[in-house]
Parts: C-alpha cells; structure tokens; sequence
C-alpha cells in the first residue's frame, strides 16, 4: 500500500513538472492535429504556442500598469492618486483573460472592430464591457437584451433613456425626439439633412454618393423651413411628394438673408425640366423618409413640449441611450432617424469635449454599435479617424467584413481595419477572407515539423484553428503586438448583474415618453357657408345640434390659432364673413 502510494506521488510530482515546463516553453515541433492540441491547452488557460504573446508582453502590454501610462490622457479629470489606487475599470476596458487568467485591457481612446457570427457571444461580452464603462453610453442593437442585461446597473450611474419606436420587447420609449428641433439654424439643417440623406442604403445605384448629396441639398432647405414655420418632419414628407411643395420657397423667401434666397432658388430646381433628376432625387428622399407611413413610428418624432431628450445633459450626466429597430428587409425603416440621433451625439460630444481640458470629452462617451450597418448606418469609416482623441470611443461589431463592404464598400471596410487599433475575432466566422486577413495579421513562427531535424516557419494561427475555437474564447490582435487569444467575460455570469438579478433589478424602471400632441388642422375659412336658411344648417349646428356653445368653449379655428378669427359668432353660419 505504501509503495503504491509513493508511485502515485511521483506520478503527480513528474506530472506537475511536466506540465509545469509544458506552458512557460511551449515546444517548437509543429504538432499533427494542430487545432486540437490548441483547444487542449487553451481549456488549460495555457500559452497557445509559439509566436503568442509572452507573460512579458502581457504584463508590460495589456496590464493595468500599461493602461495607466495612458490613462493621463483620456482622464485628466482623476489625479494620479485616483488612478493608482482606483478601480483599472475607470479608464480601460476588460476585453478578456489571456493564459494563466493574465487580464487583456485596451485603453479608452482605442477603437475596437468585432467579427463575429450570429449567437457567437458579442452580445454578452459587449454588454459586459457597458455595465462597467465610466462615461455615456450609446448602444444600438436589434433586440431589447441588451437593455435586460445591463440596464439596471447602468441607472446607477446615470439616467437611463430608451428610444425604441417599434416597441421590441414591449421596451417602452422614453421619450420622442424631433430632428427639426435646431434646425432654424441653417449648420444644423445641414449636418441632420446629411445624416438622413446619406443613411439610405444606395446598393446596385448608379452615382449613389451623387444621388444622396443631391438629395442633402433639398432636405436641408426642407428642415430649415419647417424649423422656421414650427413644423416637424410630417410637413417635410408632404413637400417632399410635391403637395404643397412651394410653401417650402415661400417660407425660405419671406424668412429674409441669403441662406433662405439660396434655398428657395434650390428647390425651385425640383420644378425644372429634369423630370428624371427630380424624381430621382425625390426617390432618395422619400426613402428616408418612409417610415412616417406608419402612424406608430411617425409619433416617435412628435414630442411632447419640453420632453426631448436633452444631448448636453446626457452626456453630462454619464447616461445610457439604448437604440432599439428590428430590421425589414435589407435595411431598418427608422434607420435614418437613428443615424441622424447618432450624429448629433457624436457631434455635441466632440464639441463639447473640445471645451474640456485637453481638447477631449471626459469622461469618454462608448458608442456601442452592433448591427450598425442595417439600423443605425452612421459614417464609421470617417468617425474611426479623429474620435478617440475627441473623447468618443468607438466598437463596431459585424458579422463580417461582406457586411461592412454592402454598407460602405470596400475602401470603407478597410479603413475601419485600418483605423481600429483591437481587432477581436470570435469562433464560427465561415468567411474565408476574414479568416486569412486574421491570419496573415497572427503572423508566423519558426516551428519544426516531424521527421525534420530543422526549423520553418509556419503561420502563428491557421484559418481553420481560428474557426474552431473553443467558445467564449477570440483572437485579439491590438496595435503592433502579438496575437492574443482571450477567453471573453459574458454580462449574464458579472457579479455585478447577478447580485442585480437576484434583487429583481436588473431591468431599469422606465417612464414611458407622453403621447404626442395631434397635428393641427387648419381652419378652411372658404369652407364655410355665407349664411344659413331652410334646409341648410350651418356647419356648428350639424355637427353640435341647436343652441350656442358654453361658455368658455374655444371654437374650431381658436383651436388651430387661425388669425382671422375677429369677427361676430352667427349661430348657424360661424364667423362672419
């Protein structure tokens, strides 16, 4: 028995040493079935293999004392004392565990780019990346989970806003928001008319970018006179159709300055005699705003007086906003109305970063876009160049670079690429080019094959051992450093969001946005009749029977605010002629 026991001892003594070389000198032969043993020793939180990076690189790269060298720039509003002994979460994001549970965080002025597969796990781990993110947020998504996971937690940072037309989930909205709002001045009239004319997917069209900045021209001079007359986007799509469309000219006309003259002569050029032009052009434009067919997401953009979502405020306050669509067909119908919301955070971020010290928003708003391309089609490729050192942080997730290419082409696909610093792959991409791309960026390895008494080099990860990762894990490359390959926190296994869970608050309390004033209707005074006789009762009695109104009753064009309403009440007839 004893002896037994001394052989059982040594056993797990070679065991260990075994191991114990095993992962800090990973072995220079190429192994036969490379992408099982890879899943073997990353089940084992093990160095991958040759040509990873080392415990070195991990500590002096992707650990907190890295991210605290650059946390002075995106924080200079924590002292150096805050940041030492502070929580690492409050100027770098968790992207996951390397081997040996070494911690891999990227800094708050990097962008990320996510590929990954529906149900492949991004959900998850970018929802565990919101719970603890120290500024605004703003998360675009197609499905109300997201709201579900992190919602609650987030309200205790800041308020919780929720913009969700369609209703998914029966997630309510928390308020309504009018793009014409601001739009009197002609600067906004044109950032807005840009992001909704150049959200509309322009696939297989000849000339798109042309057809989209031409469209741009019209619909800010739109904006601009429905801001000036007090109108909402309602009037918009009915001059877009053509009905009424030169009481836009008018408007612009009698508002006086150079920018209404100029207006007004433009959209005198939908009358012209380029018939094609202009229904071509009217096309794009009743394309982005086609969504105020439906009664339900036409309130969406009627809000209440003073229940607008305030941006300044917003951002101020470290809030959540959580943009909500379902897709239909190739695109979301409110996907212009999201890119235009976006925008407009994007841009009073930046601006109001820039009157910060260092020129930069602190903290740091996260724009959290998944499904960007089809509900919330914002200009990425153009955002990616400058944002980070404007205070705004930037994750795109895709399903793969094709949807990137559809949404942008591919100059576009290559400078979000390009310019996001942490590229995160996930397991299950079937695309083969994003899978060399990933593994020609992994680099290779000097490695020995069996039976070969020398070394060559051999890819660091092939396409199929990126394919046939175990799951939860993702390859990360960041900047010029080695390949990692992470095993990625989930939102739903945080201690935070169980603790929340259990306490039945890990959905915020939402107040619904109030209902939406109905549109007036102008009182027609040629519609009413000159007198009453016999047989012909006036319009107030037919529609109120005999006898006067109460008193304190306001009649019909009291209602709309008609101005000519100044002449005496006849019983059957209404006013007076």
């Amino acid at each position: 028995m004893r002896i037994v026991f001394i052989i059982a001892a040594a056993g797990v003594l070679l065991t260990g040493v075994k191991w114990a070389f095993f992962p800090f000198v990973p072995w220079r032969r190429l192994p036969r079935h490379r992408v099982r043993y890879l899943r073997l020793r990353l089940r084992l939180r093990l160095h991958p293999g040759p040509g990873h990076a080392t415990i070195a690189e991990l500590w002096l790269r992707w650990g907190r004392l890295a991210m605290f060298r650059r946390s002075g720039r995106a924080r200079r509003s924590l002292s150096v004392r805050r940041r030492i002994l502070g929580p690492v979460s409050a100027y770098s994001i968790l992207i996951g565990r390397a081997h040996y549970g070494h911690a891999l965080r990227m800094p708050l002025d990097e962008h990320a780019v996510v590929t990954s597969p529906p149900r492949g796990g991004k959900t998850g781990w970018l929802a565990s990346v919101i719970l603890r993110y120290p500024g605004p947020v703003l998360s675009t998504t197609t499905k109300h989970d997201m709201f579900a996971l992190t919602s609650g937690i987030r309200a205790r940072r800041g308020p919780v806003h929720v913009f969700n037309p369609q209703a998914i989930g029966d997630v309510p909205s928390t308020f309504r928001w009018n793009p014409i709002d601001g739009c009197a001045d002609p600067a906004t009239a044109i950032r807005r008319a840009d992001a909704f004319a150049q959200s509309v997917s322009q696939h297989g069209v000849e000339e798109a970018t042309f057809w989209a900045s031409k469209a741009s021209d019209y619909l800010r001079a739109y904006f601009h006179a429905a801001a000036l007359a007090d109108l909402d986007l309602r009037a918009v799509a009915r001059w877009v159709t053509g009905m009424s469309s030169t009481d836009a000219e008018t408007i612009l006309v009698s508002s006086g300055g150079d920018t209404g003259w100029h207006w007004a002569s433009q959209l005198a050029e939908l009358r012209g005699h380029a018939n094609r032009t202009a229904q071509t052009i009217r096309m794009t434009m009743s394309r982005a705003l086609a969504f105020l067919a439906d009664p339900a997401l036409a309130a969406s953009v009627t809000p209440a007086h003073g229940r607008s979502l305030d941006l300044e405020a917003f951002l101020h306050q470290a809030g959540t906003l959580y943009l909500i669509a379902e897709t239909r067909g190739e695109d979301s119908p409110v996907a212009p109305l999201f890119a235009c919301l976006a925008n407009e955070i994007h841009y009073t971020a930046a601006l109001t970063g820039s009157r910060m010290p260092g020129g930069r928003l602190d903290p740091p708003l996260l724009l959290a876009l998944d499904e960007v391309t089809q509900i919330c089609p914002v200009p990425v490729p153009s955002w990616l160049a400058d944002s980070g050192g404007k205070g705004i942080q930037i994750i795109t997730v895709a399903h793969g670079e094709a949807q990137l290419r559809s949404r942008w082409g591919n100059d576009g696909a290559r400078i979000i690429a390009d310019t996001s610093g942490t590229k995160i792959w996930l397991p299950g991409i079937s695309d083969p080019a994003a899978l060399d791309a990933a593994s020609m960026l992994c680099g290779t390895a000097a490695m020995r094959e069996h039976g070969q008494d020398y070394t060559s080099r051999h890819h660091v990860m092939t396409p199929d051992m990126i394919r046939q990762l175990p799951a939860t894990r993702a390859l990360v490359i960041r900047s010029g450093y080695s390949p990692v390959i992470a095993r990625l926190p989930m939102a739903w296994n945080d201690p935070i969001y169980r603790h929340a869970r259990r306490l039945g608050q890990a959905a915020a309390p939402l107040v619904p946005a109030p209902e939406p004033e109905p549109e007036p209707r102008p009182i027609d005074r040629d519609a009413w009749p000159p007198a009453s006789g016999p047989g012909n009762p006036g319009p107030w009695r037919r529609a109120h029977g005999p006898g006067r109104p109460r008193p304190g009753t306001r009649y019909p064009w009291e209602q709309a605010g008609d101005p000519w309403d100044t002449g005496p009440w006849d019983e059957e007839a209404g006013p007076a002629a």
